[in-house]
């Protein structure tokens, strides 16, 4: 470039930049290009610009106000959340940094007005009786005794304000006083309430009652409580780092120096500790301390000498199970004429067969077990509201009922928002039902019988707290809660096919008919999800829903139906459209080859196909950002565990898993876990990086080092994971064949290899195929199985006594248990020809558990 045309040049810059339009100028420019893009254009688009803090301090008196627009609303409310210092002066009231140093003015009292001091009054009196009622029912000591000494064994104090004293039977227990039982001693308290406590040696505890509630606290040693169902209240053990809730159960608690332990016979309590709750089931326990390991329940119940009657309750409940199991089950229905004539809004469809000729024979089952075991008859007496006497009167009610009734009784949930109403339906084939029903109702029980006629004289708005209302129609009967619902059903009933079964919902329940029903209940959540968006609180559970993707759940539909004697269970879950999210999670069927890696000895197993592993961590990153409270930080979890979660580990696993208890159970448990592997040198390499950051982050008393460790043994390359911190083997684990298998030992990883080499697997047993569903399904997205025969024989042969043999000829009895699911695109289905509500071995186990013989007692321990 030559010097003029560079001065040239600089001239015309210089030119430019001094050729700036004025204000009216821009401001003219702009509603030019405003009127082309036919877009709105405000006085604040170019007048008073926010360039920075000054300007958005500049609109905080308009933003308090209200005056803003929305888009400088927006802008100033986005500001505020990103700059700290701007929200510092916005929260103070301050429109910038200028003080002010002025004295606050003193505001005069307000002068109290009789109309505001007589609504003050009334305010403070109500508060003092709601605090005084509340105080009653909660907080006050109610007077009287709260416990008594049934029995004592040995010797046992009791210290109160009178000073220390021995007792004996009879003694009774006040609020404040701590009984005391010696070593070799145990004591028998029954409450007040009703429920009985044994206390064993070396053991403190106190009785408490606030308002309804009462309240046993366990200083130290050990109790089983067997607790009465109460109407109003509840019952709560307490020991110095735990509560546990109950109602109507056995449980155990031990308190020592290391913690509290509970575990539960019967029934079900809720335990509380260390700002958690657990809520536990027959043969499950909880300790409250890491340094407490779990303990046989022999152990926490050998003490109790009421442990014969544990157990003998226990085997002849699951013998009079196995007898009902035996009675022919009604037969399956292929059409319904209730179905064509319910509400065309109806929700929840309930079909059941008329029972009252099974309820009979279960009755009398009952009945017979009851009068041939005191121990059964005192435990159902003392536990449980209804006396012998009583369920026989309620079965034959509803037996003498069901003579007048069809094949079927079917319960309806219909309507919306505040008009949902539920109500039962059943054929009448035969008159004398509404003398029947008035008979029943003259009992003393809450209910009232109707006729159309006097239906039609009723008014709806008279039966608050009136109790059950029965319409009797001369084809039909209805029951209901309110005379509204039984107008509307009776009025749809008289006008015939309401449409509802040619709806999408009705075809659904008439291809079930169709298919035979048994007990069949078909639900339209979708119509129940949209219903339920009217309040805050779901709308916000909607939302969650909608994260994890079964926002556009459809339909439910489950079938149970007999076929001379054989089971057949169906669940369909179908969606409005393609499955999202954890609906997703479960893959289309295929052969799952790591069932191949299973005996067919194996006691039990779960198998399952997923999807793509990797895809199921996006998803649960997805779903961390939209769920509630503080978002999970994916990023933190990588560094801490040294990792890529989703590269490094999801993506290197396959989608073909399975859990298997395949061996003896003692005295470790042969578990079994096989995963399909797409990298293993990777895959091994990121556990090892895992296993290395996790140990280096452990910190404290209780925390354990891991590490992996590698040997070779015939060429198979072995992994071995050990607990440096207390010298333990974890598990033991190899690759083959695209898949990880590991164990607990490494018996347990060459065994599974045997099985796979050789074929001869549970996949490929003939028990266990002739035990799946009998449908066109060559294959399944997930399978579980059980078969706990094979591994109980050996343990309950070193039982003795009648209780033995009732439980092992329970165990002989049993079936293997096979349910099987599939994914398609727009649902999920299972399927199982299994009795599922046969044989309970999670029973059977709490019995094994419980001291029945000392030969036992040696063998689980």
């Amino acid at each position: 470039m030559t010097r003029d045309e560079k001065t040239l040049l600089d001239r015309a810059t210089q030119a430019l930049r001094a050729d700036v339009p004025d204000a009216e100028a821009i401001r003219a420019a702009a509603e030019r290009t405003a009127q082309a893009l036919e877009i709105r254009m405000d006085r604040e688009a170019f007048e008073g610009a926010i360039e920075n803090c000054a300007g958005v301090q500049r609109l905080f008196v308009a933003h308090r106000a209200g005056n803003l627009t929305e888009n400088r609303r927006v802008l100033v409310d986005a500001h505020l959340r990103d700059c700290g210092e701007c929200l510092r002066l916005f929260k103070q009231g301050r429109e910038g940094a200028v003080l002010n140093w002025s004295a606050p003015a003193v505001k005069a009292a307000p002068k109290m007005r009789p109309a505001r001091l007589g609504w003050a009054m009334a305010t403070a009196a109500a508060a003092l009786v709601t605090s005084v009622f509340v105080y009653r029912v909660y907080w006050q000591v109610p007077p009287g005794v709260r416990a008594e000494v049934q029995s004592i064994d040995g010797t046992a104090f009791v210290m109160g304000e009178g000073g220390d004293r021995k007792v004996a039977a009879g003694a009774e227990l006040r609020e404040g006083d701590e009984l005391r039982t010696t070593g070799g001693s145990r004591a028998v308290l029954r409450l007040s309430d009703g429920s009985l406590v044994e206390v064993n040696q070396r053991s403190a505890l106190g009785v408490g009652a606030r308002g309804h509630n009462m309240t046993v606290s366990l200083d130290r040693g050990a109790v089983i409580v067997q607790a009465a169902h109460r109407t109003s209240g509840h019952l709560y053990l307490k020991t110095p780092d735990c509560r546990v809730a109950v109602t109507g159960t056995v449980f155990s608690v031990d308190a020592g120096i290391k913690g509290s332990r509970v575990g539960v016979l019967q029934g079900s309590v809720n335990v509380a500790y260390a700002g958690m709750h657990t809520m536990l089931h027959p043969g499950e326990q909880v300790a409250t301390s890491d340094n407490l390991a779990p303990e046989p329940l022999d152990q926490q119940f050998a003490w109790s000498p009421e442990r014969e009657k544990y157990v003998g309750m226990l085997a002849q409940l699951a013998n009079v199970e196995h007898q009902i199991a035996q009675i022919p089950f009604p037969g399956p229905r292929y059409s319904s004429d209730l179905l064509t004539r319910v509400p065309m809004d109806t929700q929840l469809y309930v079909s059941i067969p008329n029972l009252g000729e099974f309820l009979q024979q279960a009755n009398t089952i009952f009945q017979n077990q009851l009068n041939a075991s005191p121990e059964l008859k005192a435990w159902w007496t003392q536990g449980h509201k209804q006396n012998p006497d009583e369920l026989n009167q309620l079965v034959t009610k509803i037996h003498d009922v069901s003579q007048y009734l069809g094949n079927e009784v079917v319960l309806i949930g219909t309507g919306t928002g505040e008009s949902k109403t539920v109500a039962l339906l059943a054929d009448v084939t035969k008159s004398g039902l509404k003398d029947e029903l008035q008979q029943i109702a003259g009992d003393g029980n809450k209910l009232t019988v109707l006729d159309p006629n006097a239906l039609a004289a009723a008014d709806a708005s008279q039966n608050a707290g009136k109790g059950m209302y029965a319409l009797v129609r001369d084809h039909e009967v209805v029951f209901a809660h309110d005379i509204a619902t039984l107008k509307k059903l009776s009025a749809q009933l008289d006008a015939g096919a309401s449409g509802f079964a040619d709806g999408e919902f009705g075809k659904q329940m008439t291809a079930a008919y169709t298919r035979g029903a048994g007990i069949l209940l078909g639900a339209n959540l979708q119509a129940m999800l949209q219903n339920a968006q009217q309040t805050a609180a779901v709308s916000s559970k909607r939302r969650g829903l909608e994260s994890t993707g079964l926002s556009n759940v459809q339909y439910l539909i489950a079938e149970h139906r007999e076929l001379n004697g054989a089971p057949a269970n169906h669940l369909n879950l179908q969606f409005t459209g393609t499955r999202q999210r954890v609906a997703s999670w479960l893959a289309s069927p295929g052969p799952i080859g790591s069932l191949d890696f299973v005996s067919p000895n194996a006691a039990a197993a779960v198998a399952t196909l997923t999807k793509d592993p990797a895809a199921i961590a996006d998803d649960l990153m997805a779903m961390a950002t939209q769920a509630k409270g503080q978002p999970v930080d994916w990023n933190e979890i990588d560094q801490k565990l040294q990792i890529d979660v989703r590269n490094d580990l999801m993506a290197n696993l396959g989608g073909d898993f399975t859990l298997a208890l395949d061996g003896p159970v003692l005295p470790t448990p042969s578990w079994k876990m096989v995963i399909e592997v797409n990298n293993a040198s990777a895959l091994e390499n990121t556990l090892e990086k895992m296993v290395q950051a996790i140990s280096s982050q452990a910190q404290g008393t209780k925390a354990h080092v891991l590490q992996i460790q590698q040997s070779t043994v015939d060429s198979t390359v072995y992994y071995t994971v050990r607990d440096v911190t207390a010298g333990a083997v974890v598990a033991e684990y190899t690759y083959a064949n695209g898949f990880m298998v590991m164990g607990p030992n490494r018996a347990i990883v060459m065994d599974a290899l045997k099985t796979q080499a050789n074929g001869n697997s549970l996949s490929r047993s003939a028990s266990f195929r002739a035990s799946l569903p009998k449908d066109e399904n060559e294959n399944y997205s997930a399978v579980a199985y059980q078969n706990l025969s094979p591994v109980l024989t050996p343990l309950l042969s070193q039982l003795t006594g009648d209780t033995a043999q009732a439980i092992q000829k329970l165990a002989a009895d049993a079936r293997p248990t096979v349910i099987c699911a599939w994914g398609q695109d727009n649902r999920i289905e299972a399927a199982s020809d299994s009795r599922l509500f046969g044989f309970d071995f999670l029973t059977l186990g709490a019995i094994l558990h419980s001291g029945n013989k000392p030969p036992a007692q040696n063998v689980l321990n």
